[in-house]
């Protein structure tokens, strides 16, 4: 079977920045974000600035005491939703653990 995406190119984004990015975009708050993964706010942080590097766009601007996506995440987040959603589905799908086997 043919891949239909780029292994060498996924490995250049550690694929834990899209998680961040998701809780970013639901809760609209780093520190919401960062109680939501369990993180500090200043994890969550450096992963934003580690996406915006790798986007090169704030992705997420501060409006009032809520952040706000860029055209750009809006986009992005289109995109990525429903694959998470797979994912999600994938694992969740997957035979429990029986120690006996």
């Amino acid at each position: 079977m043919k891949n239909t995406f780029s292994e060498i190119e996924l490995r250049k984004l550690d694929l834990n920045l899209l998680l961040v990015f998701s809780a970013v975009m639901r809760e609209r708050s780093v520190s919401r974000a960062a109680d939501r993964l369990y993180l500090g706010a200043s994890a969550i942080s450096m992963a934003l600035g580690r996406l915006r590097d790798t986007f090169d766009d704030p992705l997420f601007v501060r409006v009032g005491s809520v952040m706000e996506p860029t055209a750009r995440s809006i986009a992005f987040w289109q995109a990525l939703a429903p694959a998470l959603q797979d994912i999600d589905q994938a694992v969740r799908a997957s035979k429990p653990f029986d120690p006996a086997t």
